[in-house]
């Protein structure tokens, strides 16, 4: 069965009924939170629960409350077509912290073959999708500072100082999409200093120190939009190097998904 596009949100791929990525693949949608979709977004509040719609009315910037918006209804309503129910029918709860054992930890359903990652920054946001825990992170390239450095593990701290001027913005940057997505499909999340326990590494593009991924999990970056950089985590038993990440945007929908590889020019448009 094709795939389709939502009536009043034409970004929002949509896959067909009964729908589940494939074995130790990602599924990846970029949106932009643009004033015409956040409108047409905001039509279809109802879809979300009362815990979404009470988050959304507290964010005071008009842009972060249409990017939120934006984002749950476009999970809700392509997880509806793979559940094969109603956006609204759907019970989202949060799993057992690994830490702490506390319910604050990855958003989940009840189905196990599914699971989903949401990152938004600024009037842009990705969801992943995979039939494993997964994790996915966006962010914005002139968010790199000193502060966002000495956030990190001592030796990928280390690794990137001896790196070229030139390249500590990349590497720091890549850095903590990497660890973002792997902290948030793993389900700890970034507090209780786990930003600085865990010791991802920059990535072997830089050299040198390049720490070993965490057992049971790949890591691969993402195609983005200019500006930004995006990283997915997913959890496989696999031994391949990096999961095969499929790219859906909505502008160019076709039948076929494009690979995340070729979907450069796509997710920048």
């Amino acid at each position: 069965m094709p795939w389709t596009q939502h009536h009043l949100l034409p970004q929002v791929a949509l896959p067909p009924t009964g729908y589940r990525p494939a074995a130790g693949h990602i599924d990846v949608w970029t949106l932009h939170a643009d004033p015409d979709t956040a409108g047409r977004a905001h039509r279809l509040t109802s879809l979300l629960d009362a815990s979404e719609r009470h988050r959304a009315d507290s964010f005071l910037s008009a842009d972060r409350r249409g990017t939120y918006v934006l984002a749950h209804l476009a999970l809700r309503l392509v997880l509806a077509n793979c559940l094969g129910t109603a956006p609204q029918a759907i019970t989202l709860s949060r799993a057992l912290c690994p830490s702490c054992h506390k319910p604050h930890g990855r958003p989940t359903l009840p189905q196990r073959d599914l699971h989903f990652s949401l990152s938004r920054t600024r009037n842009t946001l990705m969801l992943a999708l995979a039939r494993t825990r997964v994790g996915i992170d966006l962010e914005a390239a002139d968010r790199v500072d000193a502060a966002l450095l000495r956030r990190l593990h001592p030796n990928e701290q280390e690794s990137i100082h001896r790196l070229p001027p030139a390249h500590r913005p990349r590497a720091l940057l890549g850095c903590w999409v990497r660890k973002e997505a792997f902290l948030k499909g793993y389900g700890s999340g970034l507090g209780a200093g786990h930003l600085q326990s865990v010791d991802i590494g920059p990535g072997p593009e830089f050299g040198g120190h390049s720490a070993a991924v965490p057992s049971g999990w790949l890591l691969t970056p993402l195609a983005a939009p200019p500006g930004y950089a995006a990283a997915a985590a997913l959890q496989s038993r696999t031994t391949a190097s990096r999961p095969p990440a499929v790219a859906h945007h909505g502008c160019d929908l076709c039948s076929h998904p494009v690979h995340a590889a070729d979907a450069g020019s796509a997710l920048s448009a």
